[in-house]
């Protein structure tokens, strides 16, 4: 069994419109998810929130 591990995360999103929002949070995964599983996560997360929008920036890191 893998330990948790806390991560954060920031991704800025380009809505069809040209208007920008960004998305940050942190939560607990799984010690063995790696940098870009957690990124594509939050990335992945972002997109579902704003249909049309395309990642400008992101990142992640783990604490």
């Amino acid at each position: 069994m893998t330990k948790p591990t806390r991560y954060e995360a920031e991704v800025e999103l380009e809505r069809p419109d040209g208007s920008r929002v960004t998305y940050r949070g942190d939560g607990v995964g799984p010690d063995d998810e790696s940098g870009d599983q957690i990124l594509t996560g939050a990335e992945q997360a972002a997109l579902a929130d704003e249909p049309g929008a395309r990642v400008i920036s992101s990142r992640a890191r783990t604490r």
